[in-house]
């Protein structure tokens, strides 16, 4: 039986319990199915406060007290454990890259879940913006050196790494996050069937503003004097929720609420236009990928990773993350709902495969075999 160790800052409870669910945590659930499935048993290994141990169908968790050590330095003693308990033919996986550490008698994957460091800068000098992007690329420049392989899950990702290094020795595979729940082809018909009243829009993002809030609330706001046709929802949590409660307190056509990660499909399904307004720090993001499986239209920002998946004006809209942009595509999709519909049709359609849980977990299966073939050639030689 393979054994696979994933690394990561923390996840369960000593009960077996998960703390949170999100985008990395479901990630992690869906590799240790993915692994199961093949027969591999799945070991996590994350922070504790006290050593423990604690036995699931398909996998373990493994609570390491990891001492003195504080903050991201935590990765050193979880990697010592795995040093201690791994043998030759295992595969370690950091599921996120920051966390990689050098192990050389394992082979170990990063995954590398999008470029962070291209949000707004906020200082307006233009030395400081150069030097404080300088400092973040350098030091994700080295975190992604630290793995024997790399998955990513966007191509934006491996440009930006080419521009710096040649990653000769280094296996790198881009796959793309995944959907879990697809509408049927008549199933997206019927959504569409006739001009929907009201149109709905959803902008389900983290009410942070990188993510667009501060940008797109008062674009809602005119479209929503100049509409009498259109309600929306803003879906999510963070810092902006009293910027969005007090801007539209006197408009009942705006929803502001909550859901759970596994609730996205069938809110997304009830919706017609999704917005993805995001400034910075983006991969192939779960929230496009899902709107387009509910049939939705995608009008999203040109940032990171979303270029992958959208082709503008073929299965949704791309735009400059400014105001303008937004307003103007918002209102032309909303003029020309025939429009709107032919390209929600294609984006359906486009993610099918590309995007599929089948066709990520061959992809990741796939990985580990030929890393696997690889350590016994290396091995032999």
């Amino acid at each position: 039986m393979k054994n696979i160790f994933i690394i990561y800052r923390s996840m369960f409870t000593p009960q077996g319990e998960v703390h949170t669910i999100g985008g990395i945590e479901n990630y992690i659930i869906s590799l240790i199915e993915t692994f199961h499935a093949q027969g591999w048993k799945t070991h996590i290994v994350q922070p504790a406060k006290v050593n423990f141990i604690n036995e699931q169908s398909g996998y373990t968790i493994n609570g390491v007290n990891t001492g003195l050590y504080r903050g991201n330095s935590k990765k050193f003693a979880l990697a010592k454990w795995v040093k201690q308990h791994a043998t030759s033919g295992d595969i370690v996986i950091f599921a996120t890259d920051s966390y990689a550490v050098k192990i050389k008698s394992l082979t170990t994957i990063g995954i590398q879940h999008g470029i962070s460091w291209d949000k707004p800068k906020q200082n307006d000098s233009l030395v400081a913006q150069w030097f404080s992007s300088l400092l973040n690329q350098y030091k994700y420049l080295q975190s992604a050196r630290k793995s024997d392989a790399l998955v990513c899950v966007d191509h934006n990702f491996v440009n930006w790494y080419r521009t710096w290094i040649t990653p000769k020795n280094q296996y790198i595979k881009v796959i793309y996050n995944f959907f879990q729940q697809k509408l049927s082809t008549e199933q997206l018909n019927i959504k569409w069937a006739k001009t929907p009243q009201p149109i709905k829009i959803i902008v389900a993002r983290r009410f942070v503003d990188y993510r667009g809030i501060k940008m797109i609330a008062p674009v809602i706001d005119k479209l929503l004097n100049q509409f009498s046709n259109i309600e929306v929802t803003f879906a999510g949590e963070g810092p902006l929720k009293p910027l969005l409660e007090q801007t539209f307190s006197a408009d009942k056509r705006v929803t502001i609420t909550q859901y759970q990660a596994n609730e996205s499909y069938s809110v997304h399904q009830q919706h017609h236009i999704a917005l993805i307004p995001t400034l910075g720090s983006e991969g192939t993001s779960l929230s496009m990928i899902e709107a387009m499986a509910a049939g939705c239209l995608v009008i999203s920002s040109n940032v990171g990773g979303l270029s992958n998946l959208i082709i503008d004006g073929f299965n949704g809209h791309l735009v400059m993350p400014n105001a303008d942009e937004f307003e103007n595509t918002i209102s032309h999709a909303i003029c020309n709902m025939s429009h709107s519909q032919a390209l929600a049709s294609r984006g359906h359609e486009s993610i099918e495969q590309i995007c599929s849980q089948q066709q990520w977990s061959n992809a990741w299966v796939g990985t580990i075999e030929t890393l696997s073939n690889q350590k016994m050639s290396n091995d032999c030689d």
